[in-house]
Formats: structure tokens, sequence, C-alpha cells
């Protein structure tokens, strides 16, 4: 049960790059510039955290001076 919950948790980055509408090349800049939400390593796989990535895209939603590039 545990792994199930782990897993609903965790977005892959298919999962947000689908959820933003943006390609790999983008996501990939933003990653770059450290311009994404906080990106949990497990040697080569990235997983983002739910909740995570909901509080980093509230940060942006509302803020005209924030410029995701």
């Amino acid at each position: 049960m545990t792994d199930t919950v782990t897993q609903n948790q965790l977005m892959t980055v298919a999962d947000v790059i689908a959820a933003m509408g943006i390609s790999r090349s983008t996501w990939q800049k933003l990653v770059a510039q450290k311009q994404t939400p906080p990106i949990v390593r497990i040697g080569a796989v990235q997983r983002i955290r739910r909740d995570a990535f909901e509080a980093w895209l509230g940060q942006h939603e509302n803020s005209p001076n924030t410029r995701l590039k």
C-alpha cells in the first residue's frame, strides 16, 4: 500500500510536461536554468513530488513579474 501511495505522490517528467503543455526540450531548458520544481533524483530516474509541483505552479500562477524562459 505504501508503494501505491508513494507512486501517486510522485510525477514523472512526462506527467509534468504534459500538465504544463510544454516540450521536453523546454523542460530541459528550465532544468538548466534551475527554474523547475524540486526534482527527486534516484540514479537516472527523475520524479517530482505532486505537492511540490502544485506549490511551484501556484507561485508562478499570479506573478506577472515571474517569467519562465
